[in-house]
């Protein structure tokens, strides 16, 4: 809780589910604390082959493993408006904000959402409550959906802090009143700024009442230094090479991309490398990641400026690859045998251990409620779903995006005042 101007501010979250299924709303003390978007929809989500099941829909949703979390994110594959690049993602979360004067009982979510980004408004949709923020290249970073008196037009430019319209339910097909909140889509190439405005969120700053607020810090966090899905980077190309050169494999099977793109094919491949390396399986190429990884080369005219004009420069030395060269730090020998619990689990192709051996002796006996059991058991499980989610992601790749339509997005438990 944060107090200025004379009035108290707290920002929260609907929590994540107890054993049984009740959830209650929670404070938010950072990016960090917020919990998986729809956690209770969520609570079984599980990596199998490098692809994520258990989850709300597959179909309709997209997935993935970030900040050491199973997250919901949006992609070119499930955006409805069809305005992402084909490797974007944005990072998913729901929140509240509320306010009460000093002294008073009683708290309020009629406040207005301040700006998480500088940029150029690209989209707004009444229906749905949105607003979308684009950067000065036309990419979109930021989307505030469930808006209500949206103070803004496409085509305006906004400054960090300002205040974009008042926190709502808006497209959620549900009575005034009810499950009122903040949802935010963030670029994960912007994650530094989505830390920052949760902090500056949370400490009061961007709840003060006041439009003085709007870009009074106005600056873009730095880069952390940690490289998440949906970024590309030479660092990561190094990366992808060192790994395919360990034999590590995409979700298809079909070899790693070497681009420097990281997509969510290579996401299993990723924590089974950082779990083999004693690496904590954050799903994100941080430092402790890039460690196994060569550096980008110096380029000739670098080292031109070094040495006189006319002598030879100097060979380099052959980039460093994991395992087995002496300058890279691989650790693994040092490492105790009992690994971390693996997030990408190995199932079986397509069915799981012991499923087919109960179908065989079903049809054997031509008993259909034995039949019925076992194929039910079979499709549900994990190693089915993974398999027919391949599938799926084959054709969606082969499909173009879908046109803008509806945000029709099925809600959580409503959130509770």
């Amino acid at each position: 809780m944060s107090r200025g101007g004379g009035h108290e501010h707290r920002v929260l979250q609907l929590g994540e589910p107890d054993r049984h299924g009740r959830q209650a709303n929670v404070p938010v003390t950072g990016l960090e604390s917020l919990v998986t978007h729809h956690p209770k929809s969520n609570r079984h989500a599980a990596m199998v082959d490098g692809v994520i099941v258990g989850v709300e829909s597959r179909t309709k949703r997209s997935y993935a493993f970030v900040a050491g979390k199973f997250q919901e994110i949006e992609t070119r594959r499930t955006d409805e408006y069809g305005a992402l690049g084909p490797d974007q993602v944005l990072l998913i979360k729901d929140f509240i904000i509320e306010t009460r004067r000093t002294g008073e009982a009683g708290w309020t979510r009629q406040l207005d959402v301040p700006a998480p980004v500088s940029g150029t408004v690209s989209r707004r949709d009444d229906r749905n409550g949105l607003v979308e923020i684009s950067n000065d290249v036309g990419e979109v970073v930021v989307r505030m959906r469930h808006l209500s008196a949206i103070r803004v037009e496409a085509g305006d430019d906004v400054v960090y802090g300002q205040a974009l319209g008042t926190q709502d339910n808006r497209g959620l097909g549900l009575p005034a009143g009810r499950a009122v909140h903040v949802h935010i889509e963030v670029d994960t190439r912007y994650y530094a700024q989505f830390e920052r405005y949760m902090a500056d969120l949370v400490d009061g700053q961007l709840l003060d009442g006041t439009t003085a607020r709007a870009g009074a810090s106005d600056h873009a966090a730095a880069h952390d230094g940690t490289f998440r899905l949906g970024e590309s980077h030479p660092r990561i190309a190094g990366l992808q090479r060192v790994m395919h050169g360990e034999g590590y494999r995409a979700a298809d099977g079909g070899p790693l991309d070497r681009d420097g793109v990281y997509r969510p094919s290579m996401q299993g491949a990723l924590l089974d490398f950082q779990r083999a390396h004693g690496i904590p399986q954050t799903g994100d190429i941080d430092p402790a990641t890039l460690r196994l990884a060569p550096g980008p080369r110096r380029r000739d005219r670098d080292l031109a400026d070094r040495f006189e004009p006319g002598r030879p420069m100097p060979r380099e030395a052959a980039p460093a690859t994991a395992p087995g060269h002496p300058d890279h730090p691989d650790h693994r020998g040092l490492l105790p045998p009992e690994a971390d619990p693996p997030v990408n689990r190995k199932g079986t192709a397509p069915a799981t251990s012991g499923l087919l051996d109960r179908v065989l002796p079903a049809l054997e006996q031509r008993d259909p409620d034995a039949i019925t059991r076992a194929l039910s058991d079979l499709a549900r499980s994990d190693g089915m779903q993974a398999w027919l989610e391949r599938g799926r992601t084959a054709l969606d790749l082969q499909q173009p995006p879908a046109a803008d339509s509806a945000h029709a997005r099925t809600p959580e438990p409503p959130f509770r005042g």
